[in-house]
Parts: structure tokens; C-alpha cells; sequence
């Protein structure tokens, strides 16, 4: 029992060390790919050196790209501008210490133009490197116990988190191997350019394990069970999902799709609405029903609502300032309802951005106004300031009636749940008629999502329905795409006026 128990352990943990080692593997090759990116976009890009419109063009990629502290851009091999604007000073491009696969220059220690800045792993290509802070190659998740480094695949370390030992990652690194060896557990995972490294001490409780095995002859089964027990706990809270949200909200993996809102009456596009997305490092994408849960439920749905709201801006805001017939729809949390985080961040968007009050349609759910008086407060000050107020998926939940009449709101979305009983004999079918109803009594703004079809499309508009959204106009887009849909709408809305 003693020789199994120990097997099965040491097989967890080398487990365990093998995925750490492939996420920081897939966090370094995503760091790189990033960087490549940039390089490629400023080398291929026209227009003057250094100029504001330059500068700025590198500030934005900085700032769109969580990997990179910094761009500086080269002329002759000197330093004339950098993402923080021009240089003074005679600062030299040196020989990189060696090249990837790919032709990216690598320097492991660049200290930038900010004076006092830590020293940064630069990569460069033609006329433009960028600095990158060398942890964000090893930032993945786990346990404070496990030691994580990063190398050159000649042997140079480039990172490293939790203090491993030097002698030991540089022996991993010069001869790369995975096991129990000595004190340690080690896994290393390879490719062309860069190898990761995940040490582990023996965990403790094997220590005490091998100190008082004599109790393991009348008890094993016992023990057994016991330690089998404390593995699977310390392995699923290594890497426990809302760990990995925490950290996805500090490396800001979550993005942003519009969904265009369209006026049934005339066809035109009258705004959006905000829906967040995740992408892992490793390339797969979390549903939001799967995450926004968890987040609620740990107490991080308030940076992920203030992240939301800061991307929005950035992205949409000076389309909104441009056309006030725009508006934009965020969704709030039920505990976005306490506190000023929201106001904060929706404070910003109007200064910085010149959005009117107006163009932002705050939503949540009925669950959301459940306490009611919690959320009074905020609706009052919200409505106050002039944003709009929105019930999201009414039908769908409790005391829908109740709220109607306790909550002074301005838009009432109809759930997707009863736009698809249209047409269909179905107990839900009548029930989208009385809510269209009960809005125009209370002289509500209505917006049906989830339309997919004509039938569909026209039973609204019959029904004197203001607004729809859904794939029947089109999917959710990127910023990019959603302006460029606006364009194509606003070209459209001409043509027919004048024929």
C-alpha cells in the first residue's frame, strides 16, 4: 500500500507539473505571436517616422496588446521615437542574442527609455522591436509551490516565478528531462525557440508520510483513501475555474462583440448591444454562461463589468460621438447595482469620449431587480444623469408584474425564448402578444431579440414592436466589422430616401 500510494502520487504530480509546463509553453508562444504581429503591421505600414500619427499608431498597438510594455522604432539603428513619443539621446540598436525560427531578434535584457523601468526581453524586426516584461512568458496558472522558468533553447533563462533553484533550472534547461530526481519533481516541454520548466519540491505530506509509515501496516487502507483525497483537492484548487477567470481579468483576455439594435420601422441601425467574449491562451473560446456565473458568484463580475465598459469606450466611443442616433446596450450584474464601480467607469466614457448620457442603455436581467431596493438607488441616480434603463429577457423571470410596477425603467427586451413561439401553436405563443401589450401601456421602448426569420420580423412590426435584434440582421461583430455595418446602413438608409 505504501509503494502504491507514493506511486499514484508521484504520477499526479508529474501530471500536474506537465500542464503547468504546456500552459507556460502556450503563454510564451502566444506572447511571441503577438509581438510578430505588431512587428509585421509597423514594418508594412506607410507614412512619416515618428510622427503623431505614428506615435500614436504604436500607442494603440500597445495598448490593444497585453503582451507588450513598449514599441520603439529604429532609424540607421538609433533610437529616434518610441510608443511614449520621441527620444532624445544617442540609444543604439545592439546585435540581438540570438534569432527564432521565424527571424524575430531576441535580446533578453533591454532596459527602455522610461527612466527607472525594470529591464525588459525585447524581439525585433526590420526598423521596430518591442519590450516585453519576461513574467508575462511564465504568468499562468498554479500554486505557489510550483517553481516556473522559461529558457532559451540554448540554455539562457529568460524567466522565472517563485524563486526555483538557479543550479537545477540550469541543469533542466542545458539537459532537458522530466521525473523524480533527488528532492524534485521537474517537467519540461520544448519547441524550437523557447523551453518551459516546472519544478516541484516533494509535497510535504509525503515527508510525514515516510516519518510515521509504521502506521501504514494496520491503517493503509485508510491512509490511502486519505491521501488520494487531499490530491484531487489540491489539484482541482491549482486549477480551479474562478483562479482562472482572476487571471484572465488581470491579462485581459476578454473581448468584445456588437450585436446591432435595428428600428423596425425604417431599417436603420440604432445601436448595440455589448456582449462579452473569452478566449483561453491555449485558443478555445468560454461560453459567457459557463464564466458569467462563476463570476458572479466569486465576487469578480465587478472588474469584468468595469473591463467591459473601459473596452466599449475605447472601441465604440468615437462612432457614438459622431452619430448621437447611436446608442449602446451594456449588461450589468445584479451586484453592479451597489457601489459606484459602474459610475466610475460610465463617467469616463462621457468625458473622455464625448458620449452623451443618453447613447448608453444600462441592462439587467429581471433576476437582477429581484432586490429592489438595492437597485432603487442606482436607477434613480442613473436616470438622474440620463442613461437609460432596460429590463433584459423580461418573461423569464420571478414577479415579472411586481417589477413593472415597482421600477421606473425605460426599455423592455422581449426574451428569444418567446420570439421563437411565433407562428407555432406553443402555450408560450399568446404570452408575446400580452407583453408587447403591457409596454405600450406603460409607454416602454420594446426591443425583441433573438429574431431570426421574416415571418418573425413582421409579426413585430404588425404588432407596433420598436426595435429587433438578432442573426436575421446580422451576427454579433467585432468593433471594426460593427463600424463598418453602420457604414453600409447609413449608405442603404440614403439610397432609399432618395428613391
Amino acid at each position: 500500500m505504501m509503494w502504491i500510494t507514493w506511486s499514484l502520487a508521484v504520477h499526479d504530480e508529474q501530471e500536474v507539473l506537465d500542464t503547468v509546463a504546456e500552459n507556460v509553453l502556450a503563454r510564451a508562444r502566444r506572447s511571441t505571436g503577438q509581438a510578430r504581429t505588431v512587428l509585421e503591421t509597423l514594418n508594412a505600414r506607410e507614412g512619416d517616422d515618428c510622427s503623431p500619427a505614428h506615435i500614436n499608431e504604436m500607442r494603440r498597438l500597445v495598448f490593444n496588446t497585453p503582451s507588450i510594455e513598449e514599441i520603439g522604432h529604429f532609424s540607421e539603428g538609433r533610437l529616434d521615437c518610441t510608443s511614449w513619443g520621441p527620444v532624445d539621446g544617442d540609444i543604439r540598436l545592439t546585435a540581438p542574442d540570438y534569432m527564432t525560427r521565424d527571424h524575430l531578434g531576441v535580446t533578453l535584457s533591454v532596459r527602455p527609455a522610461l527612466r527607472g523601468a525594470t529591464p525588459k526581453l525585447a524581439l525585433q524586426a526590420g526598423d521596430y522591436n518591442v519590450l516585453l516584461d519576461p513574467v508575462r512568458f511564465v504568468d499562468v496558472i498554479s500554486t505557489s509551490r510550483v517553481q516556473m522558468a522559461l529558457a532559451t533553447h540554448d540554455g539562457r533563462v529568460v524567466a522565472e516565478v517563485n524563486d526555483p533553484d538557479p543550479s537545477l533550472i540550469a541543469s533542466l534547461a542545458a539537459n532537458p528531462r522530466s521525473g523524480l530526481e533527488g528532492r524534485h519533481i521537474s517537467a519540461v516541454r520544448s519547441d524550437a525557440d523557447w523551453t518551459a520548466i516546472t519544478v516541484e519540491e516533494r509535497p510535504q505530506i509525503f515527508k510525514t508520510l515516510r516519518r510515521e509509515q509504521w502506521l501504514l501496516l494496520p491503517i493503509g487502507v485508510f491512509l490511502a483513501g486519505m491521501i488520494v483525497t487531499i490530491i484531487v483537492w489540491f489539484s482541482r484548487r491549482r486549477l480551479s475555474f474562478s483562479a482562472e477567470i482572476a487571471l484572465a481579468i488581470r491579462n485581459r483576455e476578454f473581448s468584445l462583440q456588437y450585436q446591432p439594435i435595428m428600428a423596425l420601422s425604417s431599417g436603420a441601425c440604432v445601436g448595440a448591444e455589448a456582449l462579452i467574449r473569452w478566449r483561453r491562451p491555449d485558443g478555445s473560446w468560454v461560453r459567457p454562461d459557463v464564466f458569467i456565473p462563476v463570476a458572479e458568484q466569486s465576487g469578480l463580475i465587478r472588474e469584468i463589468t468595469g473591463q467591459v465598459i473601459a473596452m466599449a469606450a475605447a472601441e465604440l466611443g468615437p462612432l457614438l460621438r459622431s452619430d448621437r442616433s447611436l446608442h449602446l446596450a451594456i449588461n450589468l450584474a445584479a451586484s453592479d447595482f451597489s457601489g459606484d464601480h459602474v459610475f466610475k467607469g460610465l463617467e469616463t466614457m462621457v468625458r473622455d469620449q464625448g458620449v452623451e448620457p443618453g447613447q448608453i442603455w444600462l441592462e439587467a436581467t429581471e433576476r437582477g431587480f429581484m432586490d429592489y431596493s438595492a437597485a432603487e438607488d442606482m436607477i434613480g441616480r442613473a436616470k438622474a444623469i440620463g442613461y437609460h434603463i432596460a429590463i433584459d429577457d423580461f418573461g423569464t423571470g420571478y414577479s415579472s408584474l411586481q417589477h413593472l410596477q415597482q421600477m421606473t425603467f425605460d426599455v423592455l427586451k422581449i426574451d428569444k425564448s418567446f420570439v421563437d413561439t411565433i407562428g407555432l401553436q406553443s402555450a408560450k405563443s399568446a404570452v408575446i402578444f400580452h407583453i408587447i401589450e403591457m409596454a405600450k401601456a406603460l409607454n416602454v421602448t420594446t426591443v425583441a431579440e433573438g429574431v431570426e426569420d421574416a415571418l418573425q420580423a413582421a409579426y413585430l412590426s404588425e404588432n407596433g414592436v420598436d426595435l429587433v435584434q438578432g442573426w436575421l440582421y446580422s451576427r454579433p461583430l467585432a468593433a471594426a466589422d460593427f463600424r463598418a455595418f453602420v457604414e453600409r446602413n447609413r449608405a442603404e438608409q440614403v439610397i432609399a430616401e432618395k428613391s
